[in-house]
């Protein structure tokens, strides 16, 4: 039987990730991106900027939000399908190919955004992480019904 306590946490991860996903955008993406255009965020000062372009800073101003974005709504579907594993498997694998597929779809023209080969890597990695830590977790709990019984 799920708790209501592994409920919330899957719930409190999937906002503190969607939040840390928009406050990398904020903080670390130009002010003129559609993102901020759709949201209507106006900012008064001028973004902070790493001092130095590497590949671990460009990482994180340009892959990590995709990938806390990802992270967020395979939590936020675990919260609404704890109890139905099975069916929220389908829902969460939906949902990654869904966004694999924006993303892949950006090599058109036509459609907004520039396409990043680092950012499919970053949402397979946020993915298989949820799905490992998940799997971990889901083990753990059986091995201590067992116990108990």
């Amino acid at each position: 039987m799920v708790t209501n306590k592994q409920r919330l946490i899957y719930l409190a991860s999937s906002v503190i990730s969607l939040f840390a996903g928009i406050f990398c955008y904020y903080l670390l993406r130009d002010f003129n991106m559609i993102f901020f255009q759709i949201f209507k965020i106006k900012v008064t000062y001028a973004n902070i900027r790493p001092i130095s372009d590497n590949f671990f800073t460009y990482f994180i101003k340009y892959n990590l939000c995709d990938g806390l974005w990802l992270l967020s709504g395979i939590l936020f579907l675990r919260f609404l399908w704890l109890n139905s594993p099975i069916i929220g498997g389908y829902y969460i694998n939906s949902f990654i190919g869904i966004a694999l597929l924006l993303e892949l779809l950006q090599l058109i023209k036509n459609f907004p955004g520039t396409f990043d080969i680092f950012d499919i890597f970053t949402m397979v990695f946020f993915a298989l992480l949820e799905h490992l830590i998940n799997y971990y977790f889901t083990i753990m709990r059986r091995k201590k019904c067992v116990k108990i019984v």
